[in-house]
Formats: C-alpha cells, sequence, structure tokens
C-alpha cells in the first residue's frame, strides 16, 4: 500500500483502517455482485428481474464507494485487466455505474482510440466520479455532454453539463484540489469524488481541469498521456 503523501502517525492510522475495511467490504460486495449475476441467468419471472437489475445496480455503486475508499488510502483495485479497452467502451462502462445514467450523452468520440489495460479501471472509475457530479450539479431535464478526440498523441475528453455554474474563486479552489491531492480528514470524506477524481489522475499522470461551459454550465475535460493509450 502507498500513500499519496507523508502521513503523520495519526494519518498512517486512518489511513491503514481505510485500506483494511474498504478491502473487507469490497470482498463482501464482489461476492453479492456474484450471487446476483447468477439469479439474472435464471431468474424467468420479468417483474422480479427487474428487482435483481436494481440490486445489482446498487451493489455495482457500493463496489465503487469502496473502492474510492481504497484510492483514499492509497490502494489499488483488486480487479486486474489484462487486455487494452477500447475509449468507447470505457464510456460506456463509466456512465453503467451512473444513477442517472440515461442523462449522459455521448456527442463525437474517435473511436480510434484504446486505453491500455492498467489505466482502465482507474479511468472508469474517474469518468463515473466525474459524471455522476455532473448529473447530480444540473437539473434533472438536462443532459451531460461527452466527447473524446485525439490531439497529438493524447486524448482529450470534455465532459459539459448545464448546471448552476460556479464562481470564479470556487472553481480555483476545484481546479488546485484536482492537481494537488489533499491529505487524508473527515472534509476529504465528506467530499470524496473530487479527492478520489485528483488521485486517480495523479497516478496514471492525467490531468483533469474544469472551466466555465455556455451561460452558466461547467466542463470538465480530461486529458490522457500517451502511455495510457494503445500506440
Amino acid at each position: 500500500m502507498v500513500s499519496s503523501a507523508d502521513p503523520t502517525a495519526g494519518e498512517e492510522e486512518t489511513i491503514n483502517m481505510l485500506f483494511h475495511l474498504s478491502r473487507r467490504s469490497q470482498a463482501m460486495v464482489d461476492r453479492l455482485i456474484s450471487c446476483l449475476d447468477r439469479m439474472e441467468q435464471v431468474e424467468p419471472d420479468a417483474d422480479r428481474m427487474k428487482d435483481v437489475f436494481e440490486l445489482d445496480f446498487l451493489a455495482i455503486r457500493m463496489r465503487r464507494n469502496d473502492e474510492s475508499l481504497l484510492v483514499l488510502a492509497g490502494g489499488e483495485s483488486a480487479r486486474i485487466r489484462r487486455e487494452p479497452v477500447s475509449l468507447v467502451d470505457v464510456l460506456h462502462g463509466a456512465r453503467s455505474e451512473v444513477e442517472d445514467y440515461r442523462r449522459i450523452e455521448f456527442g463525437v468520440i474517435d473511436e480510434s482510440l484504446a486505453v491500455v489495460a492498467p489505466a482502465v479501471n482507474d479511468l472508469v472509475h474517474l469518468l463515473a466520479e466525474l459524471f455522476d457530479n455532473a448529473a447530480a450539479f444540473s437539473p434533472p431535464d438536462s443532459t451531460v455532454l461527452v466527447e473524446a478526440r485525439r490531439v497529438a498523441d493524447r486524448a482529450v475528453l470534455l465532459i459539459e453539463d448545464r448546471g448552476i455554474g460556479i464562481g470564479a474563486e470556487r472553481l480555483r479552489e476545484l481546479n488546485h484540489r484536482l492537481a494537488h491531492p489533499s491529505p487524508i480528514t473527515a472534509a476529504t470524506c465528506r467530499q470524496m469524488g473530487i479527492e478520489v477524481v485528483s488521485r486517480l489522475a495523479q497516478r496514471h499522470e492525467m490531468r483533469v481541469e474544469l472551466e466555465p461551459a455556455g451561460e452558466r454550465g461547467i466542463a470538465a475535460s480530461v486529458v490522457l498521456p500517451a502511455h495510457a493509450l494503445v500506440n
């Protein structure tokens, strides 16, 4: 286990506690998801199947929460990818973990882009957090637009909402936190999403930045470096 900063003795104790609790919970949630997957294969009743799908979705959200705690503790997902994945599939995977997934719309996506295996799970997690945030801070009848293109040897993803906007000072603060992960505190856990995004981006040398979009919206740009992409 590796922490993103040099912790004090008290912080080290908190980090270790987060690590072990998240690992234990993650193991149980993985078993639950496996059980629900088996139920989906044999359940003949359409109404009960709908309930099984809802439980499966909630279990996936629980797994992401456990993995977020693991990220804060400096740990990595136990799930291992051995093959690269197309960016289109990464985007679909991230959208499937969002409660308001129907509001996440894909615009122009460069279908030639693919992500190297070691970065796939973390990028799915990072994007799911950004999708969730964009949906949460925009009107429920609005959409969140996602686009991705190649720029030289990198990839640039843009996630644009049509929400309530953010003041300039708050925007500077959030961008500073995205670029510089904060020490683990109670406040960190209350605003877990941005801290998780910050740490995942740092792990793979990605850059995440927020900027105004349109009249009131916010756009999150995610820059993937060349080493995170399949050549």
